[in-house]
């Protein structure tokens, strides 16, 4: 009987049309904007082959999906933690990288962060570590959850100390890497899955408030006190990512280039923007983190709206399959899925029209990238999974 049952829940599995026709317009969009960007590359860059690689990680994207969708996703909860000590060992290796010097490590303007693969490419496993932290942790809240009798900031306690041992240690690599794009974006992924874990909401209060006084105190003492700020970041290369926000003017040939740039390709597009073949500025990697300038020099504000309302559908949908889902483990980890696009669309749209400071952070599906690409897809099959039981709970 059992046996009928699965045979008969997997001829009935319903495939999601909506959240489909978003992933494959989010494709098209990145092909399209990537293949605008070639113009724009430097001479050492071959833009040509960036655009057939992203085709090529998008076919392997899917077919991932398909076939997760295929062997069932139970075991990316079940099996999680052998792809976390997998992870830990490449992080691990890229940090030995800085006192051994190993042949299939090579690092990129300072970074090691790439894994080289012969023949293929390169693995980023920070990506990957950031989607398999989000099925932890919803694994941990969830087993949390079903343990706890009370409410109370002893349980909350315990429950940060249950995530704080898996985060902090693939955490410390990256940012030894160095990497501090990734961190932050890891860091309010996991502050989403809390925030609807159950806590007491004077934790998501104390949160809301520390976020808001780091980053409006890092303003005000850039202008009144650059020295106490450099002293706490520890770094003039993050100091220098102020200059660049906050006076980018001054810097408009040194650390404002790039802000300047930017908010001249998208200010100058009016509403079609200059076509993909106009070259008006230079952009350092416009096909990764400056890739909605590009959209928005080639194609205006109706390129730019564009793509951000397909962004925004595609949360909204994912908001939806959520809310409608019955079982919580699965409803945390869309809980970090959604922090984690919602933190990236904010940031790298923000950063380009000088909203937000300029950071190392990708626009998510669109920017070029396979790891991040290929990570994206392993949460998207536990969605699909939740859409398809929400239809066939509706239709029974």
């Amino acid at each position: 009987m059992t046996i009928q049952n699965t045979e008969k829940t997997k001829k009935s599995f319903k495939i999601d049309i909506t959240l489909t026709i978003l992933l494959l317009t989010m494709a098209v969009f990145s092909i399209v904007a990537i293949q605008g960007a070639i113009p724009l590359t430097s001479s050492t860059v071959n833009g040509q082959d960036i655009l057939i690689k992203q085709g090529i990680w998008f076919v392997l994207g899917f077919s991932l999906l398909a076939g997760l969708l295929f062997f069932g996703i139970d075991r990316l909860f079940t099996g999680v933690r052998v792809f976390y000590w997998i992870l830990m060992f490449l992080l691990f290796l890229l940090f030995l990288d800085r006192f051994i010097d190993l042949p299939f490590i090579r690092p990129l303007n300072g970074t090691r962060a790439w894994i080289i693969l012969p023949g293929i490419g390169t693995l980023q496993p920070s990506e990957f570590m950031k989607i398999v932290l989000i099925i932890i942790t919803a694994n941990v809240v969830d087993e949390h959850n079903r343990n706890r009798t009370i409410i109370s900031f002893k349980t909350d306690m315990l429950l940060f100390a249950n995530v704080a041992k898996y985060v902090l240690p693939p955490l410390a690599l990256i940012i030894l890497q160095p990497d501090t794009g990734i961190p932050i974006v890891i860091i309010f992924t996991i502050l989403a899955i809390l925030a609807v874990s159950g806590i007491k909401h004077h934790w998501i209060w104390a949160g809301l408030f520390v976020v808001v006084v780091a980053l409006g105190g890092s303003v005000y003492l850039y202008n009144t006190s650059p020295e106490t700020l450099a002293s706490i970041l520890g770094n003039s290369y993050r100091l220098n990512r102020f200059h660049g926000w906050l006076a980018t003017e001054k810097y408009i040939y040194s650390w404002g280039n790039q802000l300047y740039t930017s908010l001249l390709a998208v200010g100058s597009a009016g509403w079609t923007g200059h076509g993909n073949e106009t070259v008006l500025i230079t952009l350092l990697e416009p096909q990764n983190d400056f890739i909605f300038a590009v959209i928005g020099k080639n194609y205006g504000f109706l390129g730019t709206a564009t793509v951000l309302i397909v962004n925004l559908l595609l949360d909204l949908k994912l908001l939806a399959i959520a809310l409608a889902y019955e079982h919580p483990r699965e409803r945390y980890m869309v809980a970090g899925l959604l922090g984690m696009l919602l933190f990236q669309q904010v940031q790298n749209m923000g950063m380009i029209v000088g909203l937000l400071p300029i950071t190392g952070i990708t626009l998510p599906m669109i920017s070029a990238g396979g790891s991040s690409l290929l990570s994206y897809m392993i949460p998207f099959a536990i969605v699909y999974h939740m859409s398809n039981e929400n239809k066939n709970k509706t239709i029974h």
